[in-house]
């Protein structure tokens, strides 16, 4: 009896665990499956552009599903050349002297965009945004005749942006992609995407 007691003891011992290994992976298993079946994609992404209203722009965004949010950033290198700090007596506000005309120069964009992505096939993703967008440009007083820049003022604008692109998966957790955007020009996008 002894025995028998031991003996069923020991397979106890080996059963419960190998058990509830097994449970755990079929658990593990099943999660994955349905996270897979479901197509939610998770993802970060970051675009660097040029071209638009203010030349080099950046972006960093969230993927979740089919929807994605990002904020921007254009006219990062652009500064108002020094020469347009020399004094002049032109008081923002105040009517230009007669030789002299306005002269805009991008300076910095702020955007926001959210966007949508559509699986066009396994490895194609193709995607829309819309956005708001501020700007604020420094006008320049130019006075035409001795070919000379002075600081004016700034003039700022607000709106309504939008963007369109496509990805190309490369490997199961990375996207490249191209695209335009009206206030970011065109820009090259990588996406880091998980599960």
């Amino acid at each position: 009896m002894k025995k028998l007691f031991n003996y069923l003891f020991a397979f106890i011992l080996l059963v419960i665990p190998f058990n509830s290994q097994i449970k755990s992976e079929d658990w593990e298993d099943s999660e994955e499956t349905s996270e897979e079946q479901s197509g939610i994609k998770k993802g970060v992404y970051f675009d660097l552009g040029y071209s638009g209203p203010a030349g080099l722009s950046a972006a960093l965004g969230f993927r979740y599903w089919f929807a994605s949010v990002n904020i921007g950033l254009a006219g990062v290198a652009n500064t108002v050349p020094n020469y347009a700090y020399d004094y002049i007596a032109i008081k923002p506000g105040q009517p230009l002297p007669p030789n002299y005309t306005e002269e805009r120069y991008p300076a910095v964009i702020v955007t926001g965009d959210l966007s949508f992505h559509y699986e066009v096939t396994d490895k194609i993703t193709a995607f829309a945004s819309i956005g708001y967008f501020s700007q604020q440009d420094t006008i320049l007083a130019y006075d035409y005749k001795n070919d000379l820049r002075y600081y004016y003022q700034y003039y700022t604008t607000a709106g309504a942006c939008f963007g369109v692109g496509g990805e190309y998966s490369v490997q199961d957790d990375m996207n490249l992609g191209i695209g335009y955007h009206t206030k970011r020009g065109i820009f090259a996008r990588i996406t880091y995407i998980w599960q």
